[in-house]
């Protein structure tokens, strides 16, 4: 990708990281204020589709009109992100904030297989195979950490790697595949997804005594709610217009390094949360994933990327990528990195034979 298009990506990078920062941690603390997660999620959807609604209705933004073969397309598409988000309501309420994340930055193994299977780009590189490792061996040194994980909160986490993992492959293919505007792709996918929150909320009696529970609530409570359907139609727009300029595995890794802010936010206003040496390599693993380079297109792929910016290029096949070198500066960078890693996960055991 050339600077030019580097500096378009900018703005779309900073929207979604300050939403996805933020968001994470509002939304615990909203499931604290308020802890009913489908009616929640029903509140962001409707909020979302409504925002959109008001500005195509006074003509500041264009956006599709509604079809049913539209619609059916993107039904999978809604289920899938709906169990993303009830997923990820989960695992917060069992894990907190820190370690969501670190599931979520496990995510780039399986889908760098999905987009090498199903988006026709190549494996990635060595150096972003280190990049990926990295991120693991931090994983894996912050449970060993941790012994206050409990299994049940791993296993909300294990279905939230999952079903991440299929949603980043496959909506990438249905931007490419279904020609929506980026704002109605938010219409569409909020929209339908508000019907399915409505009705487990009904099946799960989350609407019993909502009258007196919402007349009752104090400020708070509107405030949590508030800041999630705010932060929750900024990461609608930025999520989709972000999806169709870079790679599954790409957007993946952006979504990584702006979980930095989430940790930080959570540490400063949160109670739950890691220890210092766990919080360090969380940074560390984020650190390393900055080293990832998204992968090209294999040879005779249609670049999937390409196909929504520049018609033309669609058409095009693309020529057997090249492995790049990786210079002297990054491999000292890896190095400094693995043995950072190394040492803040084993300064305990360094400090007592030192003494």
């Amino acid at each position: 990708m050339d600077a030019a298009g580097l500096a378009g990506l900018l703005p779309l990078v900073m929207g979604y990281a300050v939403c996805s920062s933020f968001l994470l941690v509002c939304n615990k603390w909203a499931l604290n204020e308020f802890p009913k997660t489908n009616m929640l999620m029903f509140f962001q959807f409707i909020s979302s589709y409504g925002v959109v609604a008001l500005l195509s209705l006074v003509r500041m933004v264009e956006t599709d009109p509604l079809e049913m073969d539209k619609a059916k397309a993107f039904v999978p598409v809604v289920m899938i992100f709906y169990a993303v988000l009830w997923s990820n309501m989960q695992a917060l309420s069992a894990l907190g904030v820190d370690l969501v994340i670190l599931f979520r930055s496990l995510t780039p193994f399986a889908i760098s297989i999905g987009d090498y299977i199903y988006l026709g780009r190549a494996m990635p590189s060595m150096q972003s195979w280190f990049a990926l490792l990295a991120m693991t061996v931090c994983t894996a040194f912050i449970f060993v950490r941790e012994p206050q994980i409990s299994l049940s909160g791993v296993m909300w986490g294990l279905l939230y790697y999952v079903i991440l993992s299929v949603d980043m492959v496959y909506l990438k293919k249905i931007t490419v595949d279904v020609k929506l505007t980026t704002y109605g792709r938010v219409v569409y996918t909020n929209l339908i997804a508000a019907v399915p929150a409505i009705i487990l909320a009904l099946a799960t009696g989350e609407l019993n005594n909502i009258g007196s529970f919402v007349s009752s609530a104090p400020a708070s409570v509107y405030y949590a709610v508030g800041s999630t359907c705010v932060l929750g139609y900024g990461m609608s727009y930025l999520s989709w217009a972000l999806r169709a300029k870079v790679s599954a595995l790409t957007f993946v890794v952006i979504g990584i390094l702006c979980k930095i802010g989430s940790i930080v936010i959570n540490a400063l206003f949160m109670n739950q949360h890691l220890g210092l040496q766990s919080m360090i390599l969380v940074c560390l693993g984020i650190m390393a994933s900055t080293l990832y380079e998204q992968p090209k297109a294999r040879a005779g792929q249609v670049d999937v990327n390409k196909s929504e910016e520049d018609p033309v290029s669609s058409t095009s096949k693309t020529e057997e990528p090249k492995t790049p070198r990786i210079s002297s500066s990054k491999i000292a960078l890896m190095v400094g990195l693995s043995i950072c890693i190394l040492v803040v996960h084993f300064a305990d055991k360094i400090y007592t034979f030192a003494r």
